[in-house]
């Protein structure tokens, strides 16, 4: 693209403001061709906003139409691009395999051009998960080219895309520089098995992800782990730099032995998120190991009636070093039952937590006495945080409702915690 196409952009309504098209026009051709690269090629063919707006568009309801002109869009740009290297590369729209030639077409491009950050987000409205069988299938180049063209990526993003397993072992053992791999709504193989020092990958995220029964992790510098979706088998060895991990859809009673199969990772872990649900299951807590680094821990729990929660709070008393403490309450109703707040003694005082956020309180004794054991439990607590964002399970409810709810939950605690705050610890009502 020359320099004069630029120049003939007119800008208006910028009085008193730095004439940004002049600006631009004495750039060099270089970094012009950079910057093009960059944002004016992909805010023109591949960007979010493009599958927003042709969705919004009352004449291009039809999906194949949509998709017939996303596709012809995509095409003429890059048929017209001449820069040896593009950085970032993201698709974004509702595409399905019908349209695998062209997806293909488009990695094969990416891949030619050294592409460090390379997503496609092939999901209608971008999160709507669909059949797994109609998932694009992630495909490579041969072989043979194979190690140069993925010499360069760095951060690869998969939503509504499929992978096997030989794909993805090509992936992690021939990328050196890949740190970070997300995946979202992808079919998988039964058995994914990843280790090894040729694997470079630092962060790995799987969401709703289907297909696959357990992964085994092995033997490189994950730093980072997180699994949202149904309950599989964990196997978790040698993993010296994994600091944060997050696991969703955690069995309550924890029946499938998730303490133990994360246990040998135990001594290195720094943030844990756990996702359990039906706590009137019960939790083992004989099951629970020690996490002697954990500094924060989150818990997302269920929450139906009002029954008491204080037996989880034994999984931060696994934490000596514990900080922050963040609970988020997922409730089946907003009931206030019992009257009555039991006390719960932590067998050794807290000595670091600082903060304790309670996400989803709504003033029900449950609620109450998490922030009675921080208060009666954590010497060095300094803020308490109540967000009272409805979260509600089993409700058929507007964000309108929950909004309405948002007053009486605020109102509820500032009334129940303001007279038990102790001296020099602060009290947030969001």
């Amino acid at each position: 693209m020359k320099n004069k196409r630029l120049r003939s952009v007119q800008r208006k309504g910028d009085h008193g403001r730095p004439n940004l098209t002049d600006f631009i026009s004495r750039m060099r051709d270089d970094v012009l061709v950079m910057i093009l690269s960059r944002y004016v090629l992909w805010s023109q063919a591949v960007s979010p906003q493009d599958g927003d707006e042709m969705a919004n568009d009352e004449k291009l309801r039809d999906i194949d139409i949509e998709g017939a002109k996303y596709i012809n869009q995509v095409n003429g740009v890059i048929s017209s691009y001449n820069n040896p290297r593009v950085q970032d590369f993201l698709i974004r729209f509702d595409l399905d395999y019908t349209y695998s030639d062209d997806i293909d077409e488009w990695i094969q491009f990416a891949l030619d051009k050294k592409v460090e950050k390379l997503g496609l987000n092939l999901l209608d409205n971008g999160y709507s998960i669909r059949d797994p069988a109609e998932n694009y299938d992630f495909a490579l180049p041969s072989p043979s080219a194979m190690v140069e063209q993925l010499v360069s990526l760095k951060k690869l993003s998969l939503m509504g895309v499929n992978l096997n397993e030989p794909t993805l072992n090509r992936i992690l053992k021939n990328s050196p520089h890949l740190r970070t791999l997300y995946m979202y709504g992808s079919d998988l193989f039964p058995r994914i098995r990843a280790g090894g020092q040729d694997i470079k990958l630092e962060h790995l995220k799987m969401v709703s992800c289907s297909g696959f029964e357990s992964i085994s992790l092995y033997g490189f510098d994950l730093v980072s782990f997180t699994y949202c979706g149904p309950e599989i088998e964990f196997h978790l060895t040698d993993l010296p730099k994994l600091k944060e991990l997050d696991i969703g859809e955690v069995s309550l009673g924890l029946e499938n032995n998730m303490f133990s199969q994360i246990s040998s990772c135990a001594l290195s872990l720094q943030v844990l998120i756990l996702d359990m649900w039906s706590p009137k299951k019960g939790l083992d807590v004989n099951a629970i190991i020690k996490l002697p680094k954990v500094k924060k821990l989150m818990l997302v729990m269920g929450a139906e009636e009002d029954d008491s929660l204080l037996e989880f709070t034994s999984i931060a008393q696994a934490c000596p070093r514990l900080e922050t403490f963040s609970i988020s309450l997922h409730w089946n109703s907003p009931m206030k039952m019992r009257k009555k707040v039991r006390h719960v003694a932590a067998p050794q005082l807290h000595q670091h937590l600082k903060l304790l956020e309670i996400i989803g309180y709504y003033g029900r004794i449950s609620d109450l006495e998490l922030a009675v054991y921080a208060i009666d439990n954590a010497v060095a607590l300094k803020i308490i945080i109540i967000d009272p964002s409805c979260h509600a399970c089993g409700e058929d409810l507007t964000i309108e409702d929950c909004l309405k709810r948002h007053p009486a939950a605020r109102s509820s605690a500032k009334r129940q915690l303001t007279p038990i705050l102790p001296p020099g610890v602060d009290l947030v009502i969001l």
